[in-house]
C-alpha cells in the first residue's frame, strides 16, 4: 500500500542525494589531484631554489573549482527537484483507488457517522484537485518531464468490505491514519519546492 511505497520513495531520495553528494566528493578530489603544482612545471622548472606558484594562479585555479562546484551542486539539486515532484505525484495517485473505496462503503455502511462521510468525499475531491495543480507544477518547472514512480497499490482494499466488524473497524483505521501520514508528506514536500521555485 502507499505507507510501503512513500517510505521507499522517500528512501529513494536519500540514497540519490547521498549518491550525489560522494559523486560530487570524487569529482572534486580529482580536481584537486589534477591540478596541482605539476600544472606549473614549466613555471617553476628554471626558477631557483623554491618555487612558489604566482598568486594570480592559485586565484584561477580556485575560481575553476568553485564554478565546478557550483555546476555540479545546481544539477544535483534539479534532479532531486524532479525525484521530489514525482514522488508527490505518485503518493497522490496511490490515493485515487482507497479514497473512492472508502467513501462508497461509507455511503453503504448503516451507522456511519455523516461527518467522516463529508470529509472524506471532500479530501477525495481536493486530492483530485490538487493533483492536477501539482502536474501543472510538473509541467511548468520540469517541461521535458514525463517519466512519473509507480503508483503503489493498496492491498488491504477487501478489508472494507469483510463481513467482520472489527476487521471493516481496522481496516478503516490503517487507511486513515495512513492517510494522515501521507497527506503531512506531500504538504511538506510542496512547500520545499514552493520555496525552491518561488519566494517562500
Amino acid at each position: 500500500m502507499a505507507p510501503a511505497s512513500s517510505h521507499r520513495g522517500h528512501q529513494w531520495i536519500c540514497d540519490l542525494v547521498r549518491g550525489s553528494c560522494l559523486l560530487l566528493l570524487l569529482v572534486v578530489s580529482n580536481l584537486l589531484l589534477c591540478q596541482g603544482a605539476e600544472d606549473y612545471a614549466p613555471y617553476c622548472k628554471n626558477q631557483p631554489g623554491n618555487c612558489r606558484i604566482p598568486l594570480q594562479s592559485l586565484f584561477e585555479r580556485a575560481t575553476l573549482v568553485a564554478s565546478n562546484n557550483y555546476r555540479l551542486a545546481r544539477e544535483m539539486f534539479n534532479e532531486f527537484d524532479e525525484a521530489l515532484l514525482r514522488l508527490v505525484i505518485s503518493l497522490l495517485h496511490s490515493w485515487d483507488e482507497p479514497l473512492h473505496q472508502a467513501v462508497t462503503e461509507l455511503l453503504h455502511r448503516n451507522g456511519a457517522s455523516p461527518d467522516i462521510l463529508a470529509r472524506a468525499k471532500e479530501i477525495e475531491d481536493k486530492t483530485k484537485v490538487l493533483l492536477e495543480g501539482v502536474e501543472m507544477i510538473q509541467k511548468r518547472v520540469h517541461p521535458g518531464e514525463k517519466k512519473n514512480e509507480p503508483y503503489p497499490v493498496w492491498s488491504e482494499k477487501s478489508s472494507l468490505t469483510a463481513d467482520d466488524e472489527d476487521v471493516r473497524q481496522t481496516a478503516f483505521y490503517r487507511m486513515f491514519h495512513c492517510l494522515h501520514r501521507d497527506s503531512s508528506k506531500i504538504s511538506t514536500y510542496i512547500n520545499l519546492l514552493k520555496c525552491r521555485f518561488t519566494p517562500c
